[in-house]
């Protein structure tokens, strides 16, 4: 079961990257949405098994770099409801 989904919305350099990688488990997920998009390779560096919003991928002509997996709305909600928790950063 995923413990927590850490969903983000701007790139990565917004963020205190410290206080982040304390708070990442193995069993947390990655979230990208809205400019996240953009920054995908300075967030592979936190998760081995991420996600991007599809609908976002597309609106920004920005393509899919593993590790993450691109999911649609219907698979969010079920992301979220899966979890035992979120963090909106």
């Amino acid at each position: 079961m995923i413990n927590t989904i850490h969903i983000f919305s701007r790139p990565l350099s917004h963020y205190n990257t410290h206080t982040i990688s304390i708070l990442l488990s193995d069993t947390d997920r990655i979230l990208l949405i809205a400019d996240a998009c953009y920054d995908q390779t300075s967030f592979k560096n936190l998760t081995d098994n991420g996600y991007i919003l599809s609908q976002c991928l597309s609106t920004r002509g920005v393509e899919l770099q593993a590790p993450f997996s691109a999911i649609s709305d219907i698979e969010w909600v079920q992301l979220i409801d899966s979890a035992k928790k979120t963090i909106t950063w």
